[in-house]
């Protein structure tokens, strides 16, 4: 772990999630050795959790954890805050849901998004560098949270992914000058997760996966297609069709692939690049 005397705590979440891609590369050519490596390193995003709190707290070089610890203080955290940054383990979601425990994390990220919709899921505009503590929770427009409501998908309850991100999607993001996106556009991200979303697919770790699954959520529109570039992929186009799809329908009752069933809100790449349908069939009831 980074201790306290060299960097911000957060930066071993974020370590942790790098050495977890470089693994990902090492399996992809083959070099074992490296890829064990790397990926037992990723593991280490489990040191920077107090293990009594089940929250990412500030620890000194000795081991021991700071004195006097706010969950909402942003010092030795990179924009963002313990309660942000404890849902931040983009690569290892089932053993953070697991580690946190299934009932403490829902419950957590629950209340959270229901304090965050007052803020329109923008926590607060100073949040990342304002010096005293505030109690802000999901804040859409920082990389932090931006998969945050789809851990629902994780979390046993789907429908709320499905609820919060058309919520998202319909009061963070605006058409006009004086909105655009309320965030951080780094690298085009926001702009990325309102295409991925809005056609109801979303990837949690950066597409950086061998084994690539998509998240599926409500999408905003009825009819999309996506046209494959045949120098990539094999198939010629992936269409995704919500039925009775309006904006009160914004639950999943239901998904087929190519006419089958699927058990779960999970879709593989593989499936999308080989072309076909997504059919997703709507209603207004969780």
């Amino acid at each position: 772990y980074v201790p306290v005397e060299k960097g911000a705590a957060s930066k071993t979440l974020d370590y942790a999630f790098d050495d977890w891609c470089v693994a990902q590369m090492a399996k992809i050519v083959r070099q074992k050795k490296d890829y064990d490596f790397f990926l037992k390193r990723s593991q280490n995003w489990k040191n920077a959790f107090d293990l009594k709190l089940k929250y990412v707290v500030p620890r000194k070089a000795d081991g021991s954890f700071i004195n006097n610890f706010d969950l909402f203080s942003v010092k030795h955290f990179v924009e963002g805050n313990s309660w942000q940054y404890s849902l931040y383990v983009p690569h290892d979601i089932p053993q953070l849901v697991k580690f946190t425990g299934p009932v403490l994390f829902l419950s957590r990220l629950e209340e959270g998004f229901k304090k965050s919709e007052q803020h329109k899921f923008a926590a607060h505009a100073l949040d990342r560098t304002m010096e005293q503590s505030a109690e802000y929770y999901i804040n859409h427009g920082n990389e932090v949270n931006m998969q945050a409501a789809y851990l629902f998908n994780y979390a046993g309850k789907p429908h709320l992914t499905q609820y919060y991100t058309r919520k998202i999607l319909d009061t963070f993001y605006d058409d006009s000058p004086y909105v655009g996106w309320n965030g951080d556009e780094d690298e085009g991200q926001m702009g990325a997760w309102f295409v991925m979303s809005s056609l109801g697919l979303f990837e949690m770790n950066g597409g950086t996966s061998p084994d690539l699954r998509l998240d599926i959520t409500s999408p905003l529109f009825k009819y999309a297609k996506i046209k494959l570039d045949n120098r990539f992929y094999p198939g010629k186009e992936f269409i995704i069709e919500a039925h009775d799809h309006s904006s009160g329908n914004i639950y999943i009752k239901s998904a087929r692939l190519n006419g089958h069933v699927l058990k779960e809100n999970k879709l593989s790449f593989t499936d999308v690049i080989k072309g076909g349908k997504l059919e997703l069939f709507m209603t207004d009831q969780p």
